[in-house]
C-alpha cells in the first residue's frame, strides 16, 4: 500500500508541473511557415475502353487502373506536378480520388473549375482532373501562400491497338489471282500473278498510295506462280523461276545463284533456303540453291504443307546463333478433304559451329482442339507484338470458319493460337480469296486485298517505335 501511495503522489506531481507550463503566458508557440506540396498520389481508377465483339457490336469493358503505380514529379521551381507516364487510353479522370502531402502540415485548397472559389482539400472527395487544377497551399503561420497547377496526363489513343489508313485501291490487285507481299529495306514489293504472268510492284514504305510497276523480265515474270516462289534471305530477295534461283536487291536486276528441278520455294533462314523437290520432299540449300541436301521431319512427310504455305523467322531471345522457323499451311484438298487445321511446323535453324542440325518439329493439333490455327485459303503469318500473327480467307475442305473474321495469335511459337485482343480488321476491309500481308522496318502492317483491291497499313500505337523481328509470308 505504501508504494502504491508513492506512485500515486508521484504522477500527480508530474501532471501538476505539466499543467503550470501551460498555464505560462511567456512561452508562445510558433506555427511554420512553410507552404509547399511534399507529395501527390492517385488512388484506384476506373477505365472504360470500347470494343467490338465478335457480332459486330459495340461493347464497354471496365477496369480498374493503380493510379498509385504512376509516379507524379513535383517540379517546387515551377510550381507543377504532373506524370510523366500518362494512364492508359479510356481511364476515367473526371471522378478521381488522391492523397496529397503537404510540408509541416500546410493546409491545401483546391480552386474550382468554374469560378475563383477555394476549398479544403479532403482525400476522400471524389475530384475532376479532366483539366488542369490549380491548389492553393497556406502555411500554418498565414503568412505564405503557394500555388501549384496540376496534370494528370492520359494517354489520347488505346495503346496495344490497331490504327489503320486505307492507302490506295489498285485495280491489278483486284484481278490478281495469286499474291506475295513483302516489305525489303526501303520498299514493299508485291508479287502478283493473273494466272498467266506474273508482275512485280513496288512503293516506298512511307508510301503506298503510288506503285510502280516494275520493268517486265522474262527470265522470271513470265511464270504464273511468282508469288508462291520468293522468299527473303540474308539481306536479299530469292526467286525460283524456270529451273533456277535468282538473287535481287531491287527486284530490277536479277543474278543466277543455282539450279535445280523443284516443286517450290517454301521458306528462309539468314542462311539457308528451304523447298519442296518435286516429289515434296522438304529440301535445303545452304549455298544459294547450287546445292540442295534432304531435310529431316521429326515424323511423317504427309503432314507437312503443299498449298497457302507461309513462314516467319525470328532469332532466338536465348541462344544469337539460333533462328526460329515457323511453317504453316495447308494439305491439298483432293487428298484430305478432312482437315479442319492448318499444319504447323517449326524449326530450330542453328548456324554455329556445334550445330546439331534438329529435324523439323510438327505440332501435333491432337491435343488442342479448341486452340488450333483453322484451314484457311490464303493463309498468311507474320512476326509482330512479340509473337506470330495469322489471318486467311474462308476455310477449306471440312473447315467451315469464315474469313477475315479475326487475327489469329500465337505466343508460344505456333503451338497454340487464340484470337488476337488487340489487332482487328478494320472497318471497311473487303477481301476475296486472294490475300497477303507483311511488316515493314517501321512496324507497319501490310494487308492486300484480291477483288477489292485494297492495300490497308496500320500499327499498333504503344509499339510505334519499335522494331520487330524481320517476317515474311510465302
Amino acid at each position: 500500500m505504501k508504494h502504491s501511495l508513492m506512485l500515486l503522489a508521484v504522477v500527480w506531481s508530474v501532471l501538476f508541473t505539466f499543467t503550470s507550463c501551460l498555464d505560462d503566458d511567456s512561452d508562445e508557440i510558433v506555427y511554420p511557415s512553410d507552404a509547399a506540396i511534399s507529395a501527390f498520389s492517385l488512388g484506384k481508377l476506373n477505365r472504360y475502353v470500347t470494343t467490338t465483339t465478335s457480332k459486330g457490336n459495340d461493347s464497354i469493358i471496365k477496369s480498374t487502373v493503380t493510379g498509385s503505380s504512376y509516379k507524379f514529379y513535383i517540379d517546387q521551381v515551377n510550381r507543377t506536378i504532373y506524370n510523366p507516364d500518362s494512364l492508359p487510353y479510356g481511364t476515367d479522370v473526371k471522378h478521381v480520388v488522391c492523397t496529397i502531402g503537404s510540408k509541416n502540415s500546410a493546409r491545401v485548397l483546391l480552386k474550382s473549375t468554374t469560378s475563383d472559389s477555394l476549398f479544403y482539400f479532403n482525400g476522400n472527395d471524389s475530384l475532376d482532373f479532366s483539366v488542369p487544377r490549380e491548389l492553393v497551399v497556406y502555411s500554418l503561420n498565414g503568412k505564405n501562400v503557394v500555388h501549384y497547377t496540376v496534370n494528370v496526363n492520359v494517354h489520347k489513343e488505346e495503346a496495344d491497338s490497331f490504327f489503320w489508313h486505307n492507302t490506295t485501291y489498285q485495280q491489278d490487285f483486284a484481278d490478281a489471282t495469286g499474291m506475295k507481299a513483302i516489305a525489303h529495306g526501303e520498299h514493299v514489293y508485291l508479287f502478283c500473278s493473273n494466272g498467266n504472268i506474273g508482275t512485280i510492284y513496288s512503293t516506298d514504305i512511307n508510301d503506298g498510295a503510288n506503285w510502280e510497276s516494275l520493268p517486265w523480265d522474262g527470265k522470271v515474270m513470265d511464270q504464273p506462280d511468282i508469288h508462291e516462289n520468293v522468299v527473303p534471305m540474308g539481306g536479299h530477295l530469292y526467286l525460283y523461276s524456270h529451273s533456277t534461283i535468282w538473287r535481287t536487291d531491287d527486284c530490277i536486276t536479277w543474278e543466277p545463284t543455282g539450279e535445280g528441278e523443284l516443286h517450290r520455294l517454301v521458306a528462309a533462314s539468314s542462311t539457308k533456303l528451304y523447298a519442296l523437290d518435286e516429289g515434296d520432299n522438304l529440301i535445303s540449300s545452304a549455298d544459294e540453291g547450287a546445292t540442295w541436301v534432304n531435310e529431316r521431319l521429326d515424323t511423317s512427310a504427309d503432314f507437312f504443307p503443299t498449298t497457302d504455305i507461309s513462314f516467319c523467322c525470328t532469332s532466338s531471345r536465348v541462344d544469337k546463333d539460333t533462328e526460329i522457323i515457323t511453317l504453316v499451311g495447308n494439305r491439298a484438298e483432293t487428298i484430305f478433304p478432312y482437315d479442319v487445321q492448318a499444319h504447323v511446323w517449326s524449326k530450330l535453324a542453328d548456324f554455329s559451329q556445334f550445330s546439331t542440325h534438329d529435324p523439323w518439329m510438327y505440332v501435333n493439333p491432337n491435343d488442342m482442339v479448341s486452340r488450333m490455327l483453322p484451314r484457311l485459303s490464303s493463309l498468311n503469318i507474320v512476326n509482330y507484338d512479340d509473337g506470330i500473327l495469322a489471318a486467311g480467307a474462308d476455310g477449306r475442305g471440312a473447315c467451315e470458319e469464315n474469313g477475315f473474321q479475326r487475327f489469329y495469335f500465337s505466343n508460344d511459337g505456333g503451338i497454340y493460337w487464340n484470337s488476337s485482343e488487340t489487332c482487328v480488321f478494320p472497318n471497311g476491309f473487303d477481301c476475296g480469296d486472294v490475300f497477303t500481308m507483311t511488316v515493314d522496318d517501321n512496324n507497319f502492317l501490310w494487308l492486300f486485298c484480291g477483288r477489292s483491291g485494297q492495300v490497308w497499313k496500320g500499327r499498333m500505337s504503344a509499339k510505334s517505335g519499335k522494331n520487330y523481328p524481320t517476317s515474311f509470308t510465302e
